[in-house]
């Protein structure tokens, strides 16, 4: 147990109690240490009472080309101030079903490699791989600061084959996408400037764009 423990030093606040193969992959049980009081996951606060243990089994990043599968053993606390809550767990979001490192990985490998392929390298489901990259190009876009254009470069591109065009709009100096809609009208270019409001519109010095007459 305790070598076992020694050398696999990867999951903060649980002990590996077993390791097994199951096919191409490792099972490994993993159970929270004793001596270590759970944490609320609501307020972060240490909890003493348990109220109950959950199993839940969660994927993480491959160990020496095998497929890793941790069976976690995993407290819900009762905190005074939040009630019952799942503990805090540093590598594992909340109701996730794979860790954090492994979803980090994953994000990574989608800046290199399509969908699919990335799916197929750590053996996971393309909607799964998706979610994760659209979710972390959302936390990218939230933190980007407010959009203040002034040079614009617009152009219309094909949706499907036929005549179904999508208009997209561009900060000519950061190369920054700041809007997309479908069509390629007058119409259908209007909400951007809507959104970006008289203020917004003010600042635009010049636009560079094809000879579409719309």
């Amino acid at each position: 147990m305790h070598d076992i423990n020694t050398f696999l030093p990867f999951w903060e606040g649980f002990s590996v109690v077993t390791i097994k193969p199951d096919g191409d992959a490792l099972q490994i049980d993993l159970t929270p240490h004793t001596t270590r009081l759970p944490s609320c996951g609501g307020c972060q606060k240490p909890c003493s009472t348990t109220h109950e243990y959950c199993e839940r089994v969660v994927r993480d990043l491959p160990i020496l080309g095998r497929a890793v599968r941790l069976s976690v053993l995993l407290r819900r606390v009762g905190c005074r101030d939040c009630g019952k809550r799942m503990e805090t767990v540093s590598w594992l979001d909340r109701y996730a079903r794979m860790t954090r490192r492994l979803a980090d990985a994953v994000i990574q490998a989608c800046e290199r490699l399509p969908t699919l392929h990335v799916a197929q390298l750590f053996g996971l489901h393309w909607d799964t791989v998706r979610l994760l990259e659209r979710r972390a190009l959302q936390t990218a876009l939230s933190d980007l600061p407010r959009a203040q254009p002034r040079r614009l470069v617009m152009d219309e591109f094909a949706l499907f084959k036929g005549h179904r065009y999508a208009s997209v709009v561009l900060d000519a100096d950061t190369r920054r996408v700041l809007w997309i809609g479908e069509g390629r009208s007058r119409a259908a270019v209007r909400p951007f400037f809507e959104e970006l409001g008289p203020e917004g519109c003010a600042r635009i010095e010049a636009v560079a764009m094809d000879m579409n007459t719309a």
